[in-house]
């Protein structure tokens, strides 16, 4: 392929991994919420559609998952060749690192509530 092919996919694999990461907060903020919600009155009627709403947000998560791990391979791996901009010099590294720091931070945090809707909803099938 041509170099300026292999440039137009890298950077739509870059668009749709910065998609991917979009779409896991906002799946992860709404299981935060149902989580929340849950433990504010869980309610015969509402525990049902929260289970339902939770299987689908958590199918969301998974795909973005697949889609960052993939699509960050990619992005790794093209990141000298399409990203790297010498005017920026190393100090684009140090960015990226705070950035990914903050970004791990926030998944971390809402994996936690994730996990915890999961189970309370596990607990309620009892």
């Amino acid at each position: 392929m041509e170099h300026s092919t292999i440039a137009i996919l890298v950077m739509l694999n870059n668009w749709f991994h910065d998609f991917a990461v979009a779409m896991l907060f906002c799946s992860l903020i709404l299981l935060k919420l149902i989580y929340l919600r849950t433990q504010e009155q869980p309610d015969a009627i509402w525990i049902p559609f929260a289970r339902n709403l939770a299987k689908s947000f958590n199918r969301v998560t998974h795909a973005c998952w697949a889609a960052l791990i993939l699509g960050g391979i990619i992005r790794t791996v093209a990141y000298e060749d399409f990203e790297y901009y010498e005017a920026a010099g190393s100090g684009q590294v140090a960015a990226l690192t705070l950035k990914h720091i903050l970004l791990v931070s926030l998944v971390i945090w809402g994996t936690i509530y994730q996990i915890r809707l999961r189970k309370f909803l596990k607990e309620c099938e009892v």
